[in-house]
């Protein structure tokens, strides 16, 4: 069978090229948002901007129903228990649920028929992505994560381009969106689908399995529940602002977010190394390293935090205002709310790692479900008291909760703790 780069890539690699591939593939991936929310600001202007960034929100958080959380899951799945077709067939309905959500999402948000028809190309736009997703975890199972690294490189770079030339020549942001789809879409079909039936025998079939399904649905469920819970809290302000204020201050709130959403981008290439030494001190029943490591780890993000919450007070505002060309004076303040919401989010990722090693991961879901309730309730009165500021405090306060009850259960888990009851611990 053909493939895009014939045999090139047809060799099995190191671990080391492996992680440097996909290393570069998520990196890619992850800049997308900053730069297509870049592109609209600079060559449309702010106005679009707003309806962009709120269209853009309300598909991540769609985006979340599209993967299911089934990627770890499949990943995990050795002895593929679930064939690929049933993964496929699960997309392909997922796929169609979060598009449907994304229509009746901002018909809830009172969307004007201009934002309804960027959010819902945005949700159809999600496709390159969730499909994306199943195949680089094909790759990952079949021991080929390079390929999904590749990948990862040649969508999001490709559609970032085919997106700003159209947007540049076109000036037309529904447009924009449609060609950097289809480039998203032909670059799965050339480059993902040939390899993973070249190193797998796969079969796509459509053969109705209600029970492999529905049992798939309820292996995720928890986790995609959890991600669903996390993005809604952080969209929580943006819908708020979209029903109160003008697609202006919507541009300028994601352009003040930005930032704080690549901190804990930024917090996990530098802790998920030391992931493996935590699990490692725990399941040894090394309780006295594994106490230090944590503490190392919690003091670490502390000392990073600090030094990017004193480089943002210093640079944040101008280096935006240079990068987007967009006003924000007197948001200064907003602007550092919600980077020590960015600093915490980070810690609160090392704080759920943890509690997952501690195999205490069932009280997460709980934990996210207080900090969204709460900052439900608490975003009106907010507002109402503080206007625009008060959309930065929700999502902080949110934020707080959440690390407030994870160091609870963390400090309750291991105070508890020691090397005699550790099998207990592990087997909870």
């Amino acid at each position: 069978m053909k493939t895009l780069f014939g045999n090139k890539l047809l060799e099995k690699k190191s671990m080391q090229f492996n992680s440097l591939c996909y290393t570069l593939g998520t990196l890619c991936s992850s800049a997308t948002s900053v730069l297509l929310m870049l592109m609209v600001t600079r060559i449309l202007g702010i106005i679009d901007a707003g309806v962009f960034s709120i269209s853009y929100s309300v598909a991540q958080l769609m985006l979340t129903i599209g993967w299911f959380s089934t990627r770890s899951f499949q990943v995990s799945d050795i002895k593929e228990e679930y064939s690929f077709s049933n993964y496929f067939l699960l997309k392909i309905i997922l796929s169609v649920i979060s598009i449907l959500g994304g229509v009746i999402y901002s018909i809830f948000l009172k969307s004007d028929p201009y934002t309804f028809l960027i959010t819902v190309l945005c949700c159809v736009f999600n496709l390159g992505d969730i499909f994306a997703d199943f195949f680089s975890a094909r790759f990952q199972q079949i021991d080929r994560l390079y390929l999904a690294g590749i990948s990862y490189v040649l969508r999001t770079v490709g559609y970032c381009i085919v997106f700003f030339i159209s947007i540049l020549f076109f000036k037309n942001l529904a447009l924009s969106i449609i060609l950097a789809l289809l480039y998203s879409c032909t670059e799965l079909l050339l480059f993902d689908y040939p390899y993973i039936k070249l190193f797998s025998t796969i079969q796509i079939n459509f053969k109705r399995d209600i029970k492999k399904l529905f049992s798939l649905v309820i292996a995720c469920f928890p986790l995609f529940l959890s991600s669903f819970v996390t993005t809604f809290i952080i969209n929580i302000p943006k819908n708020a602002i979209q029903m109160n204020y003008t697609d202006d201050i919507q541009a300028i709130y994601n352009i003040l977010f930005m930032p704080s959403s690549l901190v804990n981008l930024f917090c996990m290439f530098i802790f998920v190394p030391l992931y493996t030494k935590i699990a490692r001190f725990w399941s040894n029943g090394d309780i006295k390293q594994f106490k230090k490591m944590i503490l190392k780890v919690v003091s670490l993000v502390f000392l990073i935090s600090l030094l990017i919450i004193i480089g943002a007070y210093f640079l944040g505002v101008p280096v935006l205002q240079l990068i987007y060309g967009v006003k924000l004076d007197g948001y200064k303040g907003a602007f550092m709310i919600l980077m020590l919401a960015g600093c915490l989010t980070g810690l609160n990722a090392v704080l759920v790692f943890i509690v997952t090693v501690l195999r205490k991961q069932r009280y997460i879901l709980f934990v996210y479900i207080v900090s969204l309730i709460c900052s439900q309730i608490m975003i009106s009165p907010l507002m109402k008291n503080f206007g625009f500021v008060g959309s930065t405090l929700d999502y902080l306060l949110g934020i707080v909760i959440i690390s407030i009850l994870l160091v609870i259960i963390l400090f309750i888990n291991i105070k508890n703790t020691d090397t005699h009851d550790l099998g207990g611990m592990n087997h909870d």
